[in-house]
């Protein structure tokens, strides 16, 4: 729901899409900080203590979203947010854990879509909340129903997540203190181990990591102010991306274990690039429809072949540490990338999503050239 509206709701309460960029770069920021122990916990503490506690943190700090009287509040609830996010390394594990290596690409898929059923709708609540109540005060309500969710989704995982790591221990807040020191050194061991592909693999993922930053924090702001839809249509445009993720989604994740994880991936850009140029120079709501399916599309094949192919090349035993660099790397590089795209977007709103472009065709590029999948694949 506060995907559509949150950077023009953010605008709304003084915010320029420089500072929108900076607030997004400051959340990157912190997650990445957090990310380096949190992997760290993920194999040494095991997976679920650390998502149940952290769950419930996210959805507390959404209250500084709702009540929010200018953007620095919505500062300090992107680092709140983004610091209770330690417990990513830990969900990615844990899914990982948990599907058979021959079915990573369809599991990996189910695990995105059918979580996300409910959000069909979703946009278009959003939709009919902000053009009743207006943009500030209907986000508020947004925000609020956000908050509630999120505190069914801890419960949830709180009564029914099951342990997957055998040598899990009971988290020690006085053992704390030195994670840090031990989990870089834990994570710098884990990543000499790794093979040559897959640090090829990382740098790919970082490249890409450029993307989504910009399309997060500023497509909603280019749709609205430069393409000239109304809120209410690009309600309708997202869910028309939802829809198409849902239904293509166990498919693409099928394909992907039938084509390979490398085709996918290159299939997958192939879409990206094509989409963004369709997605810079649309006129109405038809263009930006037929933008999101494309999208949609190609999302729900990149992701799971990414997550495939990386858990096929990793040993369980070091994944929360090896899936902590790949993802604190990725995080890394999104830092600077929310700021970029805030620079670029006042220089001309069209820069930043041609630059997305640009990666695109250079990610292909690296892919077709340097990527290899694996001969055997890790349990």
């Amino acid at each position: 729901m506060t995907f559509p509206y949150e950077s023009p709701y953010i605008q709304a309460l003084g915010a320029s899409p420089f500072i929108i960029g900076v607030i997004g770069s400051v959340g990157s920021l912190t997650l990445t900080l957090v990310r380096i122990p949190g992997s760290y916990i993920a194999d040494r503490y095991g997976r679920k203590q650390i998502i149940v506690l952290m769950t419930f943190g996210v959805s507390v700090s959404y209250l500084f979203y709702a009540l929010a009287p200018d953007w620095r509040f919505i500062l300090i609830g992107v680092i709140l947010s983004n610091f209770c996010l330690i417990y990513q390394p830990a969900l990615e594990a844990i899914t990982a854990d948990s599907i058979p290596s021959d079915k990573r690409g369809l599991g990996f898929a189910i695990a995105r879509v059918v979580p996300s059923i409910p959000t069909i709708a979703s946009p278009l609540v959003a939709a009919y909340i902000v053009t009743v109540y207006d943009l500030v005060n209907g986000m508020r309500i947004v925000y609020l129903i956000v908050i509630a969710l999120a505190m069914a989704a801890a419960m949830v995982r709180w009564l029914f997540l099951r342990e997957t790591l055998e040598t899990a221990e009971p988290i020690r807040l006085v053992e704390l203190k030195s994670v840090y020191k031990e989990s870089i050194t834990s994570i710098i061991e884990a990543w000499r181990t790794i093979p040559r592909n897959l640090k090829i693999l990382t740098i790919v993922v970082i490249i890409s990591s450029f993307e989504d930053p910009i399309y997060m924090q500023f497509a909603s702001l280019y749709v609205l102010d430069v393409v000239g839809i109304t809120k209410f249509q690009w309600g309708i445009a997202t869910t028309f991306w939802i829809i198409t993720s849902l239904i293509v989604g166990i498919p693409m994740g099928k394909l992907v274990d039938i084509i390979g994880r490398r085709r996918s991936i290159l299939l997958s850009y192939l879409i990206f690039t094509l989409t963004t140029l369709l997605f810079v120079f649309s006129k109405g709501i038809i263009d930006l429809i037929i933008v999101f399916i494309l999208f949609g599309i190609g999302a729900t094949m990149i992701g799971p072949a990414f997550q495939a192919l990386i858990t096929d090349m990793v040993p369980k035993d070091k994944r929360g540490r090896i899936m902590g660099i790949i993802g604190t790397l990725n995080i890394i590089a999104m830092v600077p990338a929310f700021t970029i795209g805030g620079l670029l977007y006042q220089f001309d709103p069209k820069t930043p999503f041609l630059f997305t472009l640009f990666i695109g065709v250079l990610i292909l590029l690296v892919v077709t050239l340097f990527i290899k999948e694996p001969q055997r694949r890790e349990e």
